[in-house]
Parts: C-alpha cells; structure tokens; sequence
C-alpha cells in the first residue's frame, strides 16, 4: 500500500489538472470495497479543496455482470453528478445510469490501480502532460492525414491498413468538454482502420488480455479485418479456445489500433499500463465503440492484444519504432521530474 503523501499528490493533480471541476458543482468520487480508501479519501479531500460539492461513495465489490444494473442509491448519484471520478473499474460505465449521466453532460474519468501502482503515480506524476497531449493531438492529426498504414516488428509482425477517412480518437486523461469518458493517467490515441482493408500478420508478443503477459509469442492472421487463423504454443492456444467460447463472430474482427504515448508505463501484463507504453501498439476485436466510426458493430466481448516495440510506418515514413516515436515528425520529449 503506498503513503498518503503520494496519494495526496496523485490526487492533487487529478482534481486540479484532469478534471478542473467547477466550484460548487457536484462530483462523486467512486470506488468499491476492493480500492486503496487511502486514494479514495485522498480524491475526496482534493475534491473539497478545489472548492467542488464533493462526496464519496465506496460500494462493495461487485459479481461479474452486477456493475451495470446499480441499485437507485447509485443510479441517482450517477445521475446527478457533474463530475464522477472513480478508481473502480469494474464495467459500471456501461449501465444505463452512467449512459443517462453521459447524455446529461457528465464528465467522467477512471482509473485502476490495483497492482500498477508505481506506474500510475509516476505516470501522472513524472509525465510532462501537456507534452503528452500535444503529441497525442500531433499522433491523431498525422493518422487523420495518413492513407495507408503498415505495422511491422522484428517478431514477424507485417500487416497494414487504410486509415482514411477514418479520425482519431483521443484518450488523454483529462475531462475538457460536457458528456466524456477518460481512462488515466493518459495518453493513447485510437482509430478504427478501415475494416476489409487489414492484412497480415500480427505477432502478439508482449500481452493481451486473455493470458496477461505473453511470452512466447503467437500469431494472428489477418484477412480483410478478420482473424483467419491462430498459430503459436499454450498462449496461442489458450487465445483460441476463448474466441471459440465467446461464440461470437464479430469477436474475429479487428476494431480498432491504438498506440500509447506515456514515457512511465511498461508491459507489465496489466493492460491499464501496457495499452499506454510509449509507441507500443494495441490491436482490438470485438465490440466497437460508436466514435470510431467503423463497421464492426456489436459484440458481447472485446479483446485487446498488445505488440512491445513495434514499427509504424504511415505511407511509407516511420512514424515510431523500437519504442520511441520519431523527433524529426514533431514529437516532444514528455519526462518531467516531479515539478507538478
């Protein structure tokens, strides 16, 4: 567990920096009886500094399934919040009170920190995130302008795509504007590749959330946006078996490519940190979220598979590699010792 004094800070910056409430306004700080209460207290004392109508609720842990169907206690604080901020993340955000909530101009911000600890305090903490978001923003704007898109490693990963004229979506961490979902400490940036257009060969060497760290790598064949085929050993196949399970045929298909952008996250196996590594990618099936304006439509499942240090090359220059993304196109240096 660690110290109030780094959650004080921790929380410090996610108040006043991520989400800037209002004064006066009301903001429900979220967690369940599994979360550090030293960091959920410490949102709520940062909440009532920053001058907020702030109050906690800690609800116990939820059964799978049960997070989207809260009681009316819940429901009617989801619903009159201006701001939720919840270090519980357990799928209360798709319950039709949060949707309600969403639709009525709530800005909501999650994280999760359970077992990422040092990543999340550093990543918030030690992170330029003004750098951050301006290469976030330079990411987005470089993929929105891009026609074809090629990601390659040295496991034997070789597939690529058409972005146009599909947009970004920009995950940074902060809460700027009425009706918006954030997962922190940010940033990663997204876009859905048109669909019929992916083939190849993605080599899933570093995570994915059906077996948490890979290593020995496995991999997916692509043919125009749908998983034709699984090869490699017992993650491989343990990949395969639950695709099988889920019974699903949109569970196949690719719905979206993200690349992360803070300097403090590793792979460590938990996708809340390996989604967010510097220039690693983040392949995802299944359900699609309606902002990426794709084609794959619902699905009861999402998978995410996570490639370490991979090439990006965006018609034909190199965007990022060997986990670093390229100066020469504009890209910041985004460390900053603890100055916040």
């Amino acid at each position: 567990m660690y110290s109030n004094l780094y959650w004080s800070k921790f929380a410090d910056v996610t108040i006043r920096r991520l989400v800037n409430p209002d004064p006066g306004l009301p903001l429900l700080v979220f967690a369940d009886s599994a979360c550090d209460l030293q960091l959920a207290e410490s949102l709520l004392a940062a909440a009532v500094n920053a001058g907020a109508d702030a109050h906690l609720i800690i609800k116990p842990r939820s059964a799978p399934g049960l997070a989207t169907k809260p009681g009316p206690v819940l429901a009617h604080a989801f619903m009159n919040a201006k701001y939720i901020v919840s270090i519980c993340d357990d799928g209360f955000d798709a319950s039709p009170p949060i949707q309600e909530a969403i639709n009525n101009g709530a800005r909501i911000l999650i994280t999760k920190v359970d077992g990422v600890e040092k990543y999340v305090i550093r990543g918030l903490l030690d992170v330029n995130i003004g750098a951050m978001i301006d290469n976030a923003n330079l990411l987005a704007k470089l993929w929105d302008e891009t026609y074809q898109c090629r990601v390659t490693s040295p496991q034997g990963t070789d597939v690529s795509f058409e972005l146009k004229p599909r947009k970004s979506v920009i995950g940074d961490g902060a809460l700027t504007e009425d009706g918006e979902v954030e997962f922190y400490p940010g940033a990663q940036v997204s876009i859905a590749p048109v669909e019929k257009t992916i083939n190849g060969k993605i080599v899933v060497d570093a995570s994915d959330n059906v077996n948490g760290l890979v290593l020995t790598p496995y991999v997916l064949t692509m043919a125009n946006g749908v998983i034709t085929d699984i090869e490699g050993g017992s993650e491989g196949n343990r990949m395969r078996e639950w695709l099988v399970a889920c019974n699903e045929e949109n569970i196949y298909h690719l719905c979206h490519f993200s690349v992360g952008l803070n300097p403090e996250a590793g792979i460590s196996g938990n996708l809340v940190e390996d989604e967010r590594k510097v220039a690693a990618v983040d392949f995802g099936f299944g359900y699609q979220v309606t902002d990426f304006g794709g084609t794959v439509g619902s699905c009861n499942y999402h998978m995410d598979v996570m490639l370490s240090t991979p090439k990006i090359f965006l018609d034909g220059k190199e965007m990022s590699g060997g986990g670093r993304l390229n100066p020469d196109m504009g890209f910041k240096a985004m460390m900053n010792p603890r100055s916040h």
